[in-house]
């Protein structure tokens, strides 16, 4: 699956980063977001009044 860029790309946007699609890692403003959910790549955005950012474990 493509990787595009980190997720601290969005700009004053509320956002869900969700996991594997099924685990929800962050709801909030992109700001407020820690560190570690800034700095993940994600593979699929879906924009809306929440934005939905997923990312994907990559299987070892």
């Amino acid at each position: 699956m493509k990787t595009y860029g980190k997720i601290d790309s969005f700009k004053k946007m509320d956002i869900k980063v969700i996991l594997n699609d099924t685990e929800v890692l962050y709801e909030g403003k992109v700001e407020d977001a820690p560190a570690n959910i800034k700095e993940m790549h994600y593979n699929k955005a879906l924009l809306g009044k929440v934005t939905e950012i997923y990312v994907y474990q990559e299987e070892k």
